[in-house]
């Protein structure tokens, strides 16, 4: 009997060391009710933890390449040391030049990353790196406008600085916040006149480990949330998985995410 147990653990740790980990899923979320109009695409990149181009970053970036977005949202972590700088060049010159939008996560802050020198390079590769701030796009014909928070976890996100510099009122806006603990518990029913089209967030990788969808533990800065859709009240709320990892090299229950998000 121990050798079965063994064989299965062996098995079982193989798979979430190496299987998983490169098994990247492409999700997909149709957004909108109304009709008439060219629906535009974004696609969202968390938790990237990016440490060389290998595979699954080249998966990655295969799947935006085909998927053709009109926009990316990074939504934090996308490196956690400074001297991946130069691979981060490479990575974000191999998406192509579409816009792009950017928050800082908490590895963001944890890391020896000089942010200045992260801005810098955001914006040679056409990423606007937003940290309590908004932008709007014009994407499809229309303008979409965009805020970003600091990080709810290990920054300091200020929304009050956001409504008071940011017209949410009268034009679609997604709002992007990496640790998902910003949005407070879940709701059981939509809000009434939430504020934003949309929500995106990422840094729970879905737990990472999971059983049946339910994590072992999810990282501080988590809140109530592990991944996919959320009632919140600033509207629906969106959780990925993200792509990299942290602490541990593995993933089980918790396949590596690039959510695709057509909104018309």
């Amino acid at each position: 009997m121990w050798i079965v147990a063994i064989i299965a653990v062996t098995a079982l740790w193989s798979y979430a060391l190496w299987i998983e980990p490169n098994w990247l899923e492409v999700s997909r979320h149709n957004m909108g009710t109304k009709t008439g109009r060219t629906p535009f695409r974004l696609i969202q990149l968390s938790d990237v933890h990016l440490a060389e181009i290998d595979k699954p970053i080249k998966k990655v970036i295969s799947a935006v390449q085909e998927l053709k977005p009109d926009v990316i949202v990074l939504s934090g972590d996308v490196v956690d040391r400074a001297d991946v700088l130069p691979l981060l060049d490479e990575f974000l010159a191999s998406l192509g030049g579409m816009k792009k939008i950017a928050v800082l996560g908490n590895w963001d802050y944890w890391s020896t990353v000089d942010r200045k020198a992260l801005k810098i390079l955001y914006a040679k590769h056409n990423v606007t790196l937003l940290v309590n701030d908004c932008t709007a796009l014009r994407l499809q014909g229309r303008d979409i406008g965009f805020v970003g928070m600091d990080d709810a976890y290990s920054g300091k996100p200020d929304y009050q600085k956001v409504l008071s510099r940011c017209d949410i009122q009268n034009r679609d806006t997604i709002l992007i916040e990496h640790s998902p603990h910003f949005f407070g518990k879940p709701l059981d029913t939509p809000a009434e006149n939430p504020p934003f089209l949309f929500s995106l967030s990422g840094h729970t990788h879905g737990g990472q480990i999971a059983v049946f969808s339910h994590p072992i533990a999810n990282p501080p800065g988590s809140g109530a949330y592990t991944s996919g859709w959320y009632q919140t009240k600033y509207g629906s709320l969106y959780v990925s998985r993200g792509i990299g990892m942290s602490e541990v090299p593995i993933r089980l229950g918790a396949r590596p995410e690039v959510a695709v998000f057509d909104v018309n």
